[in-house]
């Protein structure tokens, strides 16, 4: 049996809202049932509980008693990490489970109890991450010298912070968002990542590039 649901849709352009809603649809055609889909636009960078249609999505669930909700990905809820992880704490707390059309990483789907402990795990993880990354904030910059002896440039990141990097990526995470949170250029991520070609990702300049001579 199907279980009631609403989705919601963040989009940076107009026509990128049905294509959305299209991979939305096709994620939960044999699990959920879509009550309502709820929207906003060019609002990514805004905190979730000040958005409109996030806001309404929230009263609905609230309303009819709707446990789950549907996006099309981790990041569809905001750009800034912390604000996302802040939200996802939210909804766990006030027993509403998040899915992901896009890059689920959570194994549980059929079992929503385990699902949130999953989460809970998650959150727990990544909380631990920032308080390490708060106390060592001077390592995320590149120091002015190297150590006596050392040849090339020093590295940008050290092991523990390579591995969150991955971590983060495998979650969903836009590589974007990854410079921004490490402080670190495209390049540099582009270099770790190469040893993970399923995390790389498309460059969107050479996709629009494809796209318009395809035209």
């Amino acid at each position: 049996m199907k279980k009631d649901a609403v989705a919601y849709l963040s989009t940076r352009k107009r026509g990128d809202m049905e294509h959305h809603r299209a991979i939305v649809e096709e994620f939960c055609k044999y699990k959920f049932s879509i009550n309502r889909v709820f929207t906003d636009h060019r609002v990514n960078s805004m905190p979730p509980r000040k958005r409109e249609g996030y806001g309404e999505m929230l009263a609905y669930c609230q309303k009819h008693g709707i446990k789950y909700v549907l996006f099309l990905n981790l990041s569809s809820l905001s750009r800034n990490l912390d604000n996302g992880l802040e939200e996802l704490k939210l909804l766990l707390s006030e027993e509403i489970v998040p899915y992901f059309a896009e890059d689920d990483f959570i194994a549980n789907v059929d079992d929503p109890a385990a699902r949130v402990g999953d989460f809970k795990n998650f959150l727990a993880y990544m909380n631990t991450y920032r308080e390490f990354a708060r106390k060592n904030v001077s390592n995320h910059v590149r120091p002015a010298s190297q150590p006596k002896g050392s040849i090339g440039r020093p590295r940008a990141l050290n092991d523990g912070q390579i591995e969150a990097l991955i971590t983060v990526r495998r979650s969903g995470i836009s590589i974007s968002q990854i410079c921004r949170m490490f402080n670190v250029s495209r390049s540099t991520v582009s270099k770790i990542l190469a040893d993970y070609p399923e995390l790389k990702g498309e460059w969107k300049g050479a996709q629009s590039s494809s796209e318009a001579k395809s035209e």
